[in-house]
């Protein structure tokens, strides 16, 4: 089965703490897509697994283990579930950093290619704050996987700036989600 042309994926990046999920949840409540979080999708399993080789279980930057063998699984796994939407003809929107798969333009035609979803119309949107907001909302919603970013600022805000996203055949959208307030017009004149 194939994807139809009216299916849309949207893949929402950010820093942690942009407000990602707040704006992803608002969306899919809006246009009424379905909504994958890849942390409500592998963070139980992969803390299990981190655990089980030793690792605290919120270990994610800073932990190669992680990012070898893991990260992929977690992300594949994710697109799986979309995929299997798409070919519902169930738009998605994604929930997931994606930072570690910026430097690939082709990123996005290979996804298309490899689940069979050629037809999906594809969105990147990006959700960003300012650092000293970020810093605030990291404190503020005090989740241990914030942990190392905080210990290490300097260096997590610096690689954030310098991974941007380089995906080709993309609508790219960029949010600056800083307003106590969604500004529903501004994201939703978009995807109507």
């Amino acid at each position: 089965m194939k994807v139809n042309t009216s299916t849309k994926a949207i893949f929402l990046i950010g820093a942690a703490g942009s407000g990602k999920s707040t704006v992803g949840k608002f969306l899919s409540s809006k246009l009424h897509y379905c909504y994958l979080d890849k942390d409500i999708v592998a963070n139980r399993f992969t803390g299990e697994l981190l655990m089980s080789k030793g690792y605290e279980p919120t270990a994610r930057d800073g932990c190669e283990f992680y990012k070898k063998e893991v990260m992929d699984i977690e992300y594949d796994t994710l697109l799986n579930i979309a995929s299997e939407n798409l070919k519902l003809g169930n738009s998605v929107i994604l929930d997931a950093p994606f930072l570690s798969y910026f430097s690939d333009e082709n990123y996005i035609n290979q996804v298309k290619q490899r689940f069979n979803c050629s037809q999906m119309e594809c969105y990147v949107l990006e959700v960003f704050v300012p650092a000293d907001v970020l810093k605030q909302r990291i404190l503020e919603r005090n989740n241990a996987r914030d942990t190392w970013k905080l210990d290490n600022w300097d260096t997590f805000i610096e690689s954030l700036n310098q991974k941007r996203c380089l995906w080709k055949d993309v609508n790219y959208i960029r949010y600056d989600n800083s307003a106590p307030e969604i500004d529903e017009y501004t994201l939703l004149k978009h995807f109507n």
